[in-house]
């Protein structure tokens, strides 16, 4: 299912195509909140992928600590801004998810080994 609509997104790179793909990447992220991708930064925000959806994470310097404070936001996709959809690296995305497999494969099985060597198929001929 990812192979078909990579190849959808990539022949028509729109924001509807941007979202089923990302839903699609999101299925296949394993049962971890350990895991995220990241898709896009925009000013202090930068925008994460992960197996619950999409979510914003929010950075900022304290004014008067030399510390950073961030909070994190779940948001639907289809308020994805079209500006950041056409600065997401794609393959970079599949490149993300295909190593979250292999680290997870170590505790979860074969099948997520198989998972990711499918993924690394879907890059190489997408580059």
């Amino acid at each position: 299912m990812l192979d078909e609509v990579t190849r959808k997104f990539m022949k028509e790179k729109n924001k509807d195509n941007a979202i089923i793909f990302l839903k699609e990447v999101s299925k296949l992220i394993p049962p971890s909140d350990d895991f995220s991708i990241f898709l896009v930064k925009r000013g202090p925000h930068e925008y994460h992928l992960d197996r619950k959806g999409l979510f914003i994470q929010s950075v900022s310097e304290d004014e008067y600590l030399p510390f950073l404070s961030g909070s994190e936001k779940r948001v639907d996709f289809s308020s994805l801004p079209e500006d950041a959809v056409k600065k997401i690296d794609y393959v970079d995305v599949l490149k993300q998810l295909r190593d979250i497999l292999l680290d997870f494969s170590r505790r979860g099985g074969e099948k997520y080994t198989k998972m990711a060597e499918e993924v690394n198929i879907l890059i190489f001929q997408n580059l």
